[in-house]
């Protein structure tokens, strides 16, 4: 132990070179010839532990800190994107204004965002799934199909040429299909004989035999005009038509079982009307579609909003009107047309309808204030200012 010492508080033997202990850091050491005794009591685990951490804490070296990231090389790159980016888009409007190629303006101006949407809703085919129905007697029904094209958007009508041996249901159940949409009539025989049921839709058109019974043997039915009777049609007053070729259908609502009607146009020039009541816009301008069941007659006021009529003179009686709250005061809306009748066929718009109210062209205060009221016909706007004081 020619190089070894011991310390004197722990008892640790090191090397002599140390100088220190490296247990508990003291330079304090027993020799054999020192006169003071070695100190041998047994430290406990806790303070050899607590001795550890100190002379680790004391004489371990010092961390290094992390040097912060100061490359200034991705901002360079990051500037230089941009640079490149800004310069482009720069080129691009120069060159856009220049008429070097063509600029978004123009690609938007020749592209139709609407040109997906668009098809042909012109009936193409009509076919019916049967040519001819019997019935054995009255009372019984069947259902006829009738089919179009997918894209079809004309309305498809069903008339009973005699409605007093076949009559068809006035609803009519539609199903769009895969290729072909389908429209399912009832039909319901009303009596001994044979008729025709006429379907229309568009320009094309398509007929089914009904037949019922024996009519040799059936007692012969005879129409009688009921007591009283005043035909009544679908349409009161008038209807419009906005579009040349455009078609509405005019029934009687109230036709006696057996009665026939016989239909009338006033001006065919303007439109025209079939013996199934299916009128037909020809020309701008107005006109009377009369029926006539028996020796009654019945009339509606067709208008044809297009051409050289394009709104028939319609106008506003005013255009500024004042309203007391007080009194409550009414005022009726009506559009007229060159002539001074009203135009029905219309529809209300009221800016703010806290102000006043609109029920079949009259119109009602309900709280102090201005506000516009509009009148929509044939796509023209008309407005009329209501003050309520």
């Amino acid at each position: 132990m020619d190089n070894k010492v011991v310390c004197y508080y722990c008892g640790t033997i090191y090397d002599e070179a140390r100088r220190k202990c490296p247990l508990c850091g003291s330079s304090l050491t027993s020799n054999e010839d020192e006169s003071r005794p070695v100190q041998r009591r047994r430290i406990t685990d806790e303070e050899r532990r607590a001795r550890q951490r100190a002379a680790k804490g004391k004489y371990s070296a010092p961390k290094k800190k992390k040097k912060k990231n100061t490359d200034p090389k991705p901002f360079q790159i990051a500037a230089l994107i941009f640079l490149i980016l800004a310069v482009l888009v720069v080129f691009y409007f120069i060159g856009d204004m220049i008429g070097w190629w063509p600029g978004l303006e123009d690609r938007v101006s020749r592209e139709d965002p609407y040109a997906a949407a668009k098809f042909d809703d012109s009936c193409k085919e009509l076919t019916l799934d049967a040519e001819r129905l019997e019935f054995k007697e009255p009372g019984e029904s069947a259902v006829l199909t009738a089919s179009v094209n997918l894209y079809c958007g004309k309305t498809m009508y069903c008339v009973s040429k005699n409605e007093a041996v076949a009559d068809v249901a006035k609803q009519a159940k539609t199903e769009i299909g895969e290729e072909t949409k389908t429209v399912a009539f009832t039909v319901t025989a009303a009596g001994y004989g044979e008729t025709r049921l006429e379907f229309t839709c568009g320009d094309k058109n398509a007929v089914c035999t009904v037949f019922c019974g024996d009519p040799e043997n059936a007692a012969p039915t005879e129409a009688t005009e009921p007591e009283g009777f005043v035909p009544q049609l679908n349409y009161t007053l008038d209807a419009s038509l906005y579009a040349k070729g455009a078609t509405l259908m005019l029934r009687v609502l109230n036709l006696p079982s057996g009665m026939k009607v016989e239909w009338t146009s006033e001006d065919v020039t303007v439109a025209k009307v079939n013996q199934n009541g299916i009128v037909t816009a020809i020309s701008g301008g107005k006109t009377k579609i009369t029926a006539q069941v028996g020796e009654q007659k019945a009339e509606v006021l067709i208008r044809c909003a297009f051409g050289n009529d394009p709104d028939n003179g319609a106008h506003l009686q005013l255009t500024d009107v004042t309203l007391s709250l007080a009194r409550t005061e009414t005022y009726n809306m009506f559009l007229y047309d060159s002539d001074g009748v009203h135009i029905t066929d219309i529809t209300y718009t009221i800016e703010n309808p806290n102000v006043c109210d609109v029920k079949d062209g009259i119109v009602t205060p309900k709280n102090r204030g201005t506000t516009n009221v509009i009148i929509t016909y044939n796509g023209k706007e008309y407005v009329c200012i209501i003050r309520v004081s």
